[in-house]
């Protein structure tokens, strides 16, 4: 019994002691520094009156004279005064050159850290602690605003991409702030899981040469394989894709959301001694939180523009639908009377293609709506549009071509389908393909008023024997109203 009560005292001693050291340890510097000091000057005095007992005890037992205790006296006494007159003034030093400085500075990080949780950066200044000194603090104060100024860029960086409309502009924006933390060359390629291709999205430098190969086959990629940093940097010959093999190095950094591959950072640096890898290194952490950050909006955006894209889509010939045209058009014709241009509207018809259906089947019907779409888009400019207006229709607007052109191309498309040979389950079918061309603002003013007359323009052609094409006329149209 008494055993363990002495192990429980011994215990709660232990424990009373570390508790006591800690509550120690929480205290400010100032109070600590002051206990520590209060101690020292306790023990000093306490030696002081001791030694001082000992020289008075001395002198009375050998019997000096009163004139030399005195003159002991005084040395003790000046001794006293510069050891409490030292630590008055170490205190006051202290307190001066570092509690006080001390205190500001946590003062100013805890506005700072106000402002960056409540964005009150552009309107209450910067976030710059001012301190003189070059000393410790000094450098400690030169080491928090460095990342006050990282966090707020970082945090307009952020605030930008989610108010960007399109990807392509937050890869512009990633691109514009890799360039601020002093990348010179750099390639950014966007992943498309589902076609495991990859696209170059933004070059540092537009001469800048990349391997096309991983282009078309992405898993040629070693970062986007693997998901994993790849740099030549540690491993000599990692990638053997990497264009500038031998003569750069290159860091390839993958960004990555929901365990997708989004995109690929290729940052190229320069070869061998040049590349200061402890400053690359530091640049280089500031990068993978922008790339991080990046990361979850692009995934967003990325799937908001494909449900976009699917509205405005025809899911069978992947052609815009209808309704992307009438979203666009009063646009596109503004564009076309500030340009003082035309605007060639085709308006076309597979010519009895209801037979395609009843002879083959739907599923032929929809391989030849297929292949016909894939000719027209490929036989006119990316700046123009095809759309899928309606069944076996299909509209063609020509951007910014001189008068009369439209019917040339109408021509080259029509004789594009006659020639092609529909592939049908082992066997080759031909159709025919019947057009109606106006051009916009030549044959009316309003841009219905000149689809309207292309429609007509493509009923004159059916009539006439289809597999023609056929120019808008006024006489044409005889009614007052389109």
């Amino acid at each position: 019994m008494e055993e363990k009560i002495k192990k429980f005292k011994n215990k709660f001693k232990f424990e009373y002691l570390d508790n006591l050291f800690k509550r120690f340890l929480n205290l400010s510097i100032f109070l600590k520094l002051g206990i520590i000091v209060g101690i020292c000057v306790v023990i000093s005095f306490s030696l002081f009156v001791y030694f001082y007992l000992k020289v008075q005890q001395h002198f009375i037992l050998f019997h000096h004279s009163g004139k030399e205790f005195m003159v002991y006296k005084k040395i003790f006494f000046i001794i006293a005064f510069i050891i409490i007159s030292s630590l008055i003034l170490g205190a006051i030093s202290f307190y001066y050159l570092v509690k006080k400085p001390l205190n500001e500075i946590l003062s100013k990080i805890e506005v700072n850290l106000e402002k960056l949780i409540y964005r009150k950066y552009e309107t209450e200044g910067g976030f710059k602690i001012k301190y003189y000194p070059k000393d410790e603090l000094g450098r400690v104060v030169e080491k928090v605003n460095t990342l006050f100024e990282d966090m707020k860029e970082l945090q307009k960086f952020r605030l930008a991409i989610e108010a960007d409309d399109t990807v392509q502009e937050i890869y512009e924006r990633l691109g514009f702030y890799l360039k601020k933390l002093s990348f010179k060359e750099f390639i950014i390629y966007q992943v498309s899981n589902s076609l495991n291709t990859m696209e170059v999205v933004y070059k540092s430098d537009k001469n800048l040469e990349y391997n096309s190969e991983k282009i078309f086959n992405a898993d040629k990629c070693r970062a986007k394989r693997t998901g994993k940093i790849v740099t030549d940097l540690e491993i000599p010959n990692i990638c053997k894709s990497f264009t500038y093999l031998n003569k750069k190095h290159h860091y390839c950094i993958p960004m990555i959301s929901g365990n997708k591959i989004l995109a690929i950072i290729q940052l190229i640096l320069p070869f061998s001694e040049e590349v200061n890898l402890r400053e690359f290194k530091k640049k280089l952490t500031l990068a993978q939180v922008y790339i991080e950050n990046a990361a979850p909006v692009i995934d967003s955006k990325r799937y908001q523009e494909a449900l976009k894209e699917q509205t405005f889509r025809d899911p069978l010939t992947k052609l815009y639908n209808r309704r992307f045209f009438e979203s666009i058009i009063d646009n596109l014709t503004a564009q076309i009377l500030r340009r003082g241009t035309v605007l060639g509207v085709l308006m076309a018809d597979l010519d009895y293609f209801k037979s395609v259906n009843d002879k083959y089947g739907h599923d032929v019907g929809d391989l030849v709506l297929k292949q016909t779409a894939t000719i027209l888009s490929k036989s006119v400019r990316k700046s123009d549009l095809v759309v899928r207006f309606g069944g076996e229709e299909f509209l063609i607007l020509l951007v910014d071509i001189r008068p009369g052109e439209a019917e040339k191309i109408a021509e080259k498309l029509r004789a594009r389908i006659e020639a092609h040979q529909f592939k049908i389950n082992g066997e080759f079918i031909r159709k025919t393909i019947s057009i109606g061309v106006a051009e916009f603002p030549v044959d009316g003013k309003a841009i219905w008023e000149v689809i309207k007359y292309a429609d007509v323009a493509l009923y004159k052609a059916k009539e006439l024997g289809r597999n023609k094409v056929v120019r808008f006329k006024p006489e044409f149209w005889t009614e007052e109203e389109y």
